[in-house]
């Protein structure tokens, strides 16, 4: 059996609303998304048994290592890994494991403001520049970027614009094709997108009616063109931008959607199980 190339999308903030996606407001910025939400996700509980509001650094770190992390460590930790938590994702992180194993690997992220030898003497680096750096060893730039070869953190390119000017605006859905074509070359994809999370930090409904929206278009395209070898999976760390009532995290559940990954209905899942789910089909090849 040939494992299926997978894409993952990790949202950053972006738990289930209480009154399901149909009823939402998010369905208002984006229907299409929320019908694919609707109809291929599951509950995803992110507090690992642990008390308090779940929180990037240990929830990320769960999710691309299947530790159990707030629970080994005591406590939900926000924003970059730790000492501690570094440890544990350089002994057994989803590139690690699965470059082990033989399979490609693509964090599709650009990195325009910092390199890599700038981001290894940063005190706080994300979970997923930990995985690159210890990994993959390298980050897609300015060059991927223009050709292609990558996708900039708000999918359409207006930040980098703003801030490099020779990088053009691109639509959400050429946002998707790049991220198709990448992952035609790499066993597993992952591509990162945290403009949810600040938005509901912000209680910036305007903003994330445009993020949201940028986000759908891009999803439902690479839905429609996956094809039968490929399989898309899309969760968040921790609830968020579902509550744009409060500043904070929730501790609502977070959406696990698959498809065409031939695992089939989940009725609820937990964080730390979504490494297993993801790497049940390169374990069966």
């Amino acid at each position: 059996m040939t494992a299926k190339r997978t894409i993952f999308i990790m949202v950053d903030g972006l738990g289930m609303p209480s009154s399901g996606w149909k009823k939402s407001f998010f369905d208002d910025m984006s229907t299409d998304f929320c019908r694919l939400l609707d109809e291929n996700s599951s509950r995803c509980r992110t507090d690992m048994g642990v008390q308090g509001l779940p929180q990037s650094a240990t929830g990320q770190t769960s999710l691309f290592t299947g530790v159990k992390t707030a629970a080994s460590i005591g406590s939900h930790l926000p924003g970059f890994p730790g000492p501690r938590m570094r440890e544990i994702i350089l002994q057994n992180n989803i590139f690690k494991y699965l470059l082990e194993k033989g399979f490609s690997v693509a964090f599709a992220n650009a990195y325009l403001k910092y390199n890599l030898d700038e981001l290894r003497n940063m005190s706080l680096r994300s979970v997923t520049t930990v995985m690159v750096e210890s990994a993959i060893g390298w980050v897609r730039g300015l060059e991927c970027l223009l050709s292609g070869k990558a996708v900039y953190h708000d999918i359409t390119n207006e930040t980098a614009s703003s801030k490099y000017g020779k990088v053009p605006a691109i639509s959400p859905e050429k946002a998707a094709q790049n991220l198709l074509s990448i992952s035609e070359s790499h066993d597993f994809t992952l591509f990162e997108y945290f403009l949810t999370d600040r938005d509901g930090h912000k209680m910036d409904m305007k903003a994330l009616k445009r993020h949201f929206s940028d986000l759908g278009r891009m999803v439902v395209e690479i839905a429609k063109g996956i094809g039968s070898s490929t399989s898309l999976i899309l969760t968040s760390d921790h609830g968020n931008a579902e509550d744009m009532s409060i500043r904070t995290h929730t501790r609502n559940p977070v959406p696990l959607m698959l498809l065409n990954t031939g695992i089939g209905s989940l009725q609820e899942t937990r964080i730390e199980d979504v490494f297993s789910i993801t790497t049940r089909n390169f374990n069966n090849a």
